[in-house]
């Protein structure tokens, strides 16, 4: 068969501020109806955190959306003192009225950000699916990924039981972000603070990697995400062709392009790193599922599913009943 492996990448425990790269970040925020009560209060302390934990270098805008959107500044400004206290006051002033133009919101997040060399993060929070402007989720996701010319990220928080996740999703994965679920009895500013903790220090963004002596396929993540600190970046795949190659890891730092290199020995075969194949195959398993909920039920997935966790012993939503019936067998043998 052809090989696996698993690569470990993590920026030094002691990083030198000027190799913490500046960003811009824009904050945009649903204040629609269905946000009152409980679920602005911890909207806004989530997010009174995010501003409260800006570095200095960083630029940053605040958009609330429903019926309409409206930004806090005209362009991204500097996290400077006085910026801050006006972000604090226009944070304390929002109320939840109003229908969900997420539209809107995202066109105006675009038409405020002007190009740098930084990279442009959007941390998205809602509640629900829009019912003002585009409503159609695929042509929403289509206008939305059309406007986003910078290739910025959009991380994206769904708060409560009803969430819209196939377009949160689709967002995500297409910007190379990450997305977060809160149910209505969890605390949001926890795991707001958690993820803001992590994208508040950019190491290398734009990754790239390459093997130069080694085909590699089906790795994941499909897309590489940036790096952050106190971050680690794991991939996992599958190689053809055996023998030494130099891999390189490669990303922008402060608008330049930082290469990081290694030569390994990919081997014909190594009992050593039996645990890799299983690792493989749940990220494997994991992407067909999500394939499966986001454009419906396909045979052929089904089939690979079924077959990959019966050659690797995982249990999915196909496969219990016979992973379980072969355990029986093989122990009645």
């Amino acid at each position: 068969d052809d090989g696996y492996f698993l690569l470990s990448a993590s920026p030094s425990i002691e990083i030198d501020k000027s190799n913490i790269e500046n960003k811009d970040i824009t904050f945009i925020l649903d204040v629609s109806g269905s946000m009152s009560g409980e679920k602005l209060e911890q909207a806004k302390k989530a997010l009174l955190y995010c501003v409260n934990n800006l570095n200095t270098g960083d630029q940053f805008n605040i958009i609330r959306f429903s019926t309409e959107a409206y930004s806090l500044f005209n362009s991204l400004e500097k996290a400077d003192k006085q910026n801050i206290n006006e972000a604090k006051r226009f944070i304390d002033d929002l109320q939840a009225i109003g229908g969900t133009n997420i539209e809107e919101a995202f066109n105006l997040a675009f038409k405020n950000y002007k190009e740098s060399d930084r990279p442009h993060f959007i941390v998205f929070l809602t509640d629900g699916k829009p019912t003002i402007g585009e409503m159609n989720d695929e042509k929403l996701i289509k206008r939305i990924l059309n406007t986003n010319k910078n290739n910025s990220r959009i991380f994206t928080f769904g708060i409560g039981d009803e969430i819209n996740t196939h377009l949160l999703d689709k967002l995500t994965d297409a910007t190379k972000a990450w997305r977060t679920y809160v149910s209505e009895d969890e605390d949001i500013e926890i795991k707001v603070s958690n993820f803001y903790d992590k994208i508040q220090s950019p190491v290398l963004s734009d990754l790239k990697l390459d093997f130069d002596n080694v085909e590699v396929y089906q790795t994941y993540p499909k897309d590489l995400p940036d790096l952050f600190k106190g971050s680690n970046l794991l991939v996992i795949g599958r190689y053809k062709r055996n023998g030494s190659a130099k891999i390189t890891l490669s990303g922008k730092l402060n608008g330049k392009r930082k290469e990081f290199t290694l030569q390994e020995n990919f081997a014909s075969s190594d009992d050593e790193y039996g645990f890799i194949p299983p690792l493989w195959a749940s990220r494997r398993i994991g992407h067909l599922l999500d394939l499966i909920r986001l454009n419906g039920e396909d045979k052929e997935l089904v089939e690979e599913i079924t077959s990959l966790a019966r050659e690797h012993g995982i249990i999915t939503p196909y496969t219990s009943y016979l992973i379980m019936e072969d355990e029986e067998i093989r122990v009645r043998g």
